[in-house]
């Protein structure tokens, strides 16, 4: 098991522009538009904040200043100390993780949270999954999701071994390929040995680095994953 060594940090990415929600995010960025009276970071945060998760990383680059300010304001008003690394390029999540490696080089030296900042979480979210973190031996966790027929080609596809451990991770299959109608959250609990893999992912079609490509690389040399299946969670909609 691994509850001799606790979750307490996360870095989470909100440095993409939201194209699909423009104009609103024109002016403002995808992770701080309102739902229900506070910002969509905010549901994250409080999530975390449920699982004992006190230091947050947030990968900034579109709007920056004003994710900047909110990360100030949140850690002058709750137990989390929350900072920001900004991503020079929007070059995807890969090179994301890579520039926390480089500017806060501790934020991955233990087993830390790497998670979407677009979903209106419940606060059991993030609990649930540290939770199940902490009750069995593999090394990395995957928050899982159903996916129904039709949306099969355009998310990740999770193909499993005859123990249920997960043995990779399909981005996009073409139609009709997909291992399994469970798919992986943007949402992981990952250890250090992950990182070493990180530098070495390949440009993807979509000219993003995914960091799905260093995990899947690292359970190919031996690494270990499990997944919880979980509410698929909610994003930000426009009125």
């Amino acid at each position: 098991m691994n509850e001799t060594i606790s979750v307490t940090r996360a870095i989470l990415l909100a440095a993409g522009r939201g194209k699909r929600l423009q104009p609103y995010t024109d002016k403002t960025p995808k992770p701080l538009l309102v739902h229900r009276g506070k910002p969509t970071l905010d549901y994250v945060l409080d999530s975390l904040q449920q699982a004992g998760v006190r230091d947050i990383v947030l990968v900034t680059h579109h709007l920056h200043d004003q994710i900047e300010q909110y990360a100030q304001l949140r850690s002058a008003r709750s137990s989390q100390r929350v900072q920001c690394v900004f991503q020079s390029h929007l070059f995807g999540t890969a090179h994301a993780l890579q520039s926390v490696v480089e500017q806060v080089p501790d934020s991955v030296a233990a087993p830390f949270i790497l998670s979407a900042t677009d979903y209106l979480v419940p606060r059991e979210f993030f609990p649930q999954l540290v939770d199940f973190h902490h009750s069995h031996d593999a090394q990395a966790s995957v928050s899982m999701k159903a996916l129904p027929e039709s949306e099969l080609e355009g998310r990740s596809s999770i193909r499993f071994d005859a123990d249920q451990s997960i043995l990779e991770i399909v981005e996009k299959p073409p139609a009709g390929t997909a291992p399994s109608s469970t798919g992986a959250n943007l949402t992981f609990i990952l250890p250090p040995e992950v990182i070493p893999f990180v530098e070495n992912v390949p440009m993807s079609p979509r000219g993003e680095r995914e960091v799905q490509h260093a995990i899947n690389q690292w359970l190919a040399e031996g690494g270990q994953a499990r997944g919880l299946l979980q509410p698929t969670p909610s994003e930000w909609q426009s009125p």
